[in-house]
């Protein structure tokens, strides 16, 4: 089982990272389009001389919309982050890989089987612990297994069957749980590392300010405004990542409530027919 969803999850995980690279180079970006757009159109103007007119400033105009058609992928905006940009990249990847093998297996799993859940509640309600052992072992489902644990252990007293439930739970919530302390780390240190490359750039960049000659706004700006893209990135990854993390523990503490209510229910019916 270990080996299975190890094999999924890195199956997924590398399909993931074709997706993403797919998408830097096939995405265009129109925000990053505009802006370096802007910029290369101050650089024109900075460079032309002021008397600059007649067929020489045509000229100049006529290259400046030539640029308007020029194409700015996502992998541009990347490559402009620096090295730091690669390591967010592989824990996206990482992420959407956990992210989808986990959405496959709860959706297996069905934790809440409304039917079913139904149907427990009828037999609490008008029918016996027999009825419910049959109904458990009818049905191929987490919540029936963790159940159909204690309910094999009546025989041995409430305690047991208590003891068994909460066991058997405890087995399923380890496995339910798989996978979520990596996404939890993902969403926790991505926005660090986006931090650590805008606080690289942000270095490069001063230095740059010291070795020039003469200091502009455009040449602060530009450098910032390169450093700042890998905390972009990583707030991009980490967002979603958290609030992903955050969904599939309400889903699994929705299960555990099911089964502690469940075995609330049950062990009042056994106190019912046993006095």
């Amino acid at each position: 089982m270990k080996q299975s969803t190890a094999k999924s999850i890195s199956m997924i995980t590398a399909v993931s990272i074709i997706l993403l690279f797919a998408a830097l180079f096939c995405i265009k970006d129109g925000a990053y389009a505009q802006a370096v757009e802007k910029s290369e159109m101050q650089k024109t103007e900075q460079t032309v001389p002021k008397d600059l007119t007649g067929d020489a400033a045509k000229v100049n105009n006529q290259g400046g919309a030539d640029g308007e058609g020029k194409d700015i992928f996502l992998f541009d905006w990347f490559k402009r982050g620096g090295l730091f940009m690669w390591p967010i990249l592989l824990a996206a990847a990482l992420a959407m890989g956990l992210i989808i093998e986990r959405f496959l297996f709860y959706k297996k799993a069905k934790l809440k089987p409304a039917e079913f859940l139904e149907v427990v509640n009828q037999k609490l309600d008008s029918g016996t612990i027999d009825d419910i052992i049959a109904l458990c072992r009818e049905k191929n489902l987490v919540i029936s297994r963790v159940l159909l644990k204690g309910l094999n252990l009546r025989k041995l007293g409430l305690d047991h069957v208590e003891k068994g439930i909460s066991a058997a739970g405890s087995i399923e919530v380890a496995s339910l749980e798989k996978g979520l302390s990596v996404l939890s780390a993902i969403g926790n240190i991505a926005p660090l590392i986006g931090f650590l490359g805008t606080v690289s750039g942000m270095i490069s960049a001063f230095q740059s300010i010291a070795a020039a000659d003469q200091v502009s706004a455009r040449l602060v700006a530009g450098g910032i405004y390169e450093a700042l893209i890998t905390t972009e990135a990583g707030l991009i990854v980490a967002i979603p990542v958290l609030a992903f993390y955050n969904f599939f523990v309400h889903r699994i503490e929705t299960f555990v409530a099911d089964i502690e209510r469940m075995s609330s229910e049950i062990a009042e019916k056994m106190l019912g027919e046993n006095g």
